[in-house]
């Protein structure tokens, strides 16, 4: 009996050992199994063509991006628009997702902990699972259409031919267009993203394409840029009073311009002419009517006074012969003939002052401003400015003499007319001073001044303006006059 328990002991540690020996396996089993774990794809895996074992999941991705940029970086589809060929690299739009094959691969080695050892095994002997995945791209960017169309140009071609017009000098010359035809950018977009979503990168794709109608020319603003005012000849007083040229006005007939352009063919040319307007005063008729006419005119007579007077009289008419006073000038009479002063000339002689008759430098002046104004009045100029004396004058009738002194009072005109006007006046050997006022007559009626008394010493002085039967047409007050007892003769 001792003998069959030291057998039996004996079996039961052989046991023991043999479990032991297996426990041990197993922890160092499940230890190299925990310590054989890291990030690296233990399959022999490729995508495209491209081998990712060894390679984590990030540098497998990067390998594959760089292997699809390598094959389709040039990918491009044709568009064909009227015979030209136009070639869009499509490569921005397209893109590649493999995440899910590297994931894939990636579970060998990377599941369940007591399988790692086993499958590190197979990996070591070569026997780890093969695997080949093929991974198309897509059209990952459809947006990066925009882009590829701007890049290729095709978007730029038209086969109108435009509109253009140009000015001549007395006409609107249209050159109208060839309408035609446009790529239909939009839906050639539409068609691209089609055919890089079916991946078909070989089919010649025929662009679509819209109508493009000639744009009819803004007529409105042509005819701002035609129109200019007509412009009456003149006289030029910068140099010497010589004649400047009349110039015409121009505008254009939109109504017609158009109606001309829309029934005219495409490809010709359209001759609209401008509407020239003359101007009211041509150079020709400047030329004609310039200074032909007496207007008015009027005489008094300095016989009798002293030389004094007379040489007074003499020189500020032969200031005031030959002024031009052109359309919308004023005529100042202290202006033209200035203080009458000893350097200029002028000697003594009589003239009222406060009443009386005294001698003064240029006494006699007064004279040639009434002798004007006389001649004035049988014109219908008008008078701006005017005073009368302070008594009766014997050289004019009353209610027409013009009293001046340096500077105030003056006498002034207005030149109202279309023409210039030009003051002649000369004293003869009789010492009688004329005074013509000379221009281009612009009516028919006759001017006749007239003066009414309305006291002794007071009147009004009309201007009566009379058909060619002579009857008064229109009446107009020219200015009043009050004046004190004459004294003494001036």
């Amino acid at each position: 009996m001792a003998k069959k328990g030291k057998k039996q002991n004996k079996s039961l540690v052989a046991a023991l050992c043999v479990i032991a020996v297996i426990v041990l396996l197993a922890a160092a089993y499940g230890i190299f199994c925990m310590i054989v774990e890291d990030d690296k794809i233990w399959s022999e895996a490729s995508i495209n063509g491209v081998n990712i074992q060894g390679m984590s999941k990030k540098e497998a991705a990067k390998a594959v991006e760089q292997q699809f940029e390598d094959t389709y970086k040039d990918t491009a589809v044709t568009v064909e628009l009227d015979g030209q060929q136009y070639s869009i690299n499509v490569f921005p739009m397209l893109g590649i997702d493999a995440s899910a094959e590297i994931e894939k691969a990636y579970e060998k080695g990377h599941g369940g902990l007591l399988m790692r050892g086993v499958e590190w095994v197979e990996m070591k002997q070569g026997k780890a699972e093969k695997l080949a995945y093929d991974v198309q791209p897509t059209a990952a960017n459809p947006d990066k259409v925009d882009e590829a169309v701007q890049a290729c140009g095709i978007q730029d071609y038209n086969s109108m031919q435009d509109t253009s017009y140009e000015l001549t000098d007395s006409a609107l010359v249209i050159h109208k267009g060839i309408s035609g035809t446009r790529p239909d950018v939009e839906a050639l977009k539409e068609q691209i993203k089609a055919n890089v979503s079916a991946l078909n990168f070989q089919d010649v794709i025929q662009c679509p394409t819209a109508e493009n109608q000639l744009t009819t020319p803004d007529f409105a603003g042509i005819a701002s840029q035609i129109y200019t005012d007509p412009v009456n000849a003149a006289l030029d007083p910068n140099n010497g009073y010589a004649v400047v040229a009349s110039t015409n006005g121009n505008s254009l007939d939109t109504d017609a311009a158009k109606a001309m352009y829309e029934s005219a063919g495409e490809n010709t040319d359209v001759v609209v002419p401008f509407t020239v307007t003359e101007p009211e005063i041509t150079t020709e008729k400047m030329n004609a009517n310039l200074f032909k006419d007496v207007l008015g005119s009027y005489s008094s007579s300095a016989a009798g006074g002293t030389s004094g007077r007379i040489h007074n009289l003499t020189l500020a008419a032969s200031a005031c012969n030959g002024q031009i006073v052109l359309p919308g000038e004023t005529f100042s009479y202290n202006a033209v003939v200035g203080d009458t002063t000893a350097e200029k000339g002028y000697q003594e002689a009589a003239g009222y002052q406060d009443g009386k008759v005294i001698q003064v430098l240029g006494g006699g002046v007064c004279q040639v401003s009434s002798t004007l104004f006389s001649a004035i009045l049988y014109t219908d100029l008008d008078v701006v400015e005017r005073a009368n004396h302070s008594m009766p004058v014997h050289y004019v009738p009353s209610g027409m003499d013009a009293t001046v002194f340096w500077d105030s009072p003056d006498f002034k005109f207005e030149n109202n007319h279309k023409y210039p006007v030009k003051i002649e006046m000369s004293v003869d050997s009789s010492s009688t001073l004329t005074v013509k006022i000379v221009g281009t007559k612009e009516s028919d009626y006759t001017v006749v001044p007239r003066v009414e008394q309305t006291d002794e010493m007071s009147n009004v002085t009309y201007r009566d303006y009379k058909d060619a039967n002579g009857n008064v047409v229109k009446t107009e007050a020219v200015c009043a006059s009050k004046y004190k007892p004459l004294n003494s003769s001036n």
